[in-house]
């Protein structure tokens, strides 16, 4: 069950994927778990995740469109529906058999890391960190994600500030 912690990252990642295999060669992952526009940061889905248990662990992945969805008109909705699932399907029976195999022992995220962190659109950029309420935490650079799926800025003290998605957004700076 612990490394269901990691299964937003891995859909948000196969999401991207499913689309850029349908030719959005634009889309990109908004950490910790969207996938936006990675010329312009804005969102084109959001994915919220449940998982569970019973009579056997389970995930559920539901993705759903944003504003941004106009960026995607040449597309039908089954096409990218199809796209999507497929993308989110074939990135999470990778990662599970990597899991299994016990390439997760380091954390959740070590066996996808470098590939999320290369679908990741504010690496090296400008970023705010915003709280729930929407007061920002830090402003830097924003410069990495651990295997437990936090994020780091790093301010221009050069200090680092790292966070879950629990306690801040990120958003450009």
């Amino acid at each position: 069950m612990g490394a269901f912690h990691a299964l937003g990252y891995v859909c948000a990642m196969g999401a991207a994927e499913g689309l850029r295999a349908a030719g959005v060669d634009f889309a990109a992952i908004g950490w910790p778990q969207d996938v936006v526009d990675g010329r312009t940061f804005r969102p084109l889905c959001t994915l919220s995740m449940h998982a569970g248990y019973n009579k056997g662990m389970y995930g559920e992945c539901t993705v759903a469109a944003a504003q941004q969805i106009g960026l995607l008109r040449d597309y039908s909705d089954e096409q990218l529906a199809s796209a999507i699932a497929a993308g989110i399907e074939a990135r999470v029976a990778s990662w599970e058999q990597q899991i299994v195999a016990g390439a997760g022992v380091a954390g959740p995220l070590a066996p996808v890391l470098s590939e999320y962190f290369d679908l990741v659109a504010l690496l090296g950029n400008p970023a705010e960190a915003v709280y729930p309420n929407g007061n920002v935490m830090a402003r830097g650079t924003f410069a990495g994600v651990d295997i437990w799926g936090r994020a780091t800025l790093v301010t221009s003290d050069g200090s680092e500030v790292e966070f879950s998605p629990e306690q801040a957004s990120i958003r450009p700076a």
